[in-house]
């Protein structure tokens, strides 16, 4: 009875970490959020305007995000910034697509304030989500004499929510509702198994 009850447990953890499995496969909405210290990206608590930070036309640079390996249909990516003064000042956004260094357009914002500027991401590029986009800034393309200071990166896919545009670490949505659901199924299962116990020690008796 004992060998038969332990069987049946192994089988129910089993089947439990299928369904963790399945769930987490499944949980495609997610946000790869980079931001300092990587790069130039704005830490927390640093006056926006401080060097290396603020920065102007012939200081461009580049990042690349963490790939993003579970299952997805759409993609954007999100950068915020201070003190973009569009439509007048443009700094134009690249990202790699197999390779390639292609435009995906302008950061939008307004004078001294942080926002977020959002490129919708084609299939062409889940690939290279998939790998790590690799993304540069264009600062002040026309070279007009224009300044500013980015913040954070943020790739989200199947609408996985945003990080706030200000500097500062936050938790991953994504990765908290993966962990929340995984606890909360385990749970669940746990209790199943004991409310079934005894009466599978009965029926076997």
């Amino acid at each position: 009875m004992k060998t038969l009850y332990r069987c049946l447990s192994g089988l129910a953890v089993a089947a439990l970490a299928t369904t963790l499995g399945a769930t987490t496969a499944n949980a495609v909405a997610f946000t790869d959020t980079i931001q300092a210290p990587t790069g130039f990206f704005l830490p927390a608590g640093v006056d926006p305007f401080a060097a290396p930070y603020y920065r102007e036309a012939d200081q461009d640079w580049g990042w690349r995000h963490n790939p993003i390996t579970t299952p997805f249909s759409t993609a954007t990516l999100n950068i915020s910034a201070f003190d973009v003064d569009s439509p007048f000042e443009i700094d134009t956004i690249y990202a790699y697509d197999n390779g390639v260094r292609t435009r995906i357009g302008n950061l939008t914002g307004l004078d001294d304030t942080y926002s977020f500027a959002t490129f919708t991401l084609g299939a062409t590029f889940f690939d290279d989500i998939a790998n790590g986009l690799r993304v540069e800034v264009d600062i002040d393309a026309e070279d007009d004499g224009w300044v500013l200071t980015l913040v954070k990166s943020a790739v989200s896919v199947d609408g996985g929510a945003l990080p706030p545009p200000t500097p500062g670490a936050v938790p991953e949505p994504g990765t908290w509702a993966m962990f929340l659901g995984g606890f909360g199924l385990m749970g669940a299962a746990i209790r199943r198994r004991k409310q079934q116990a005894p009466t599978l020690q009965t029926t076997l008796a």
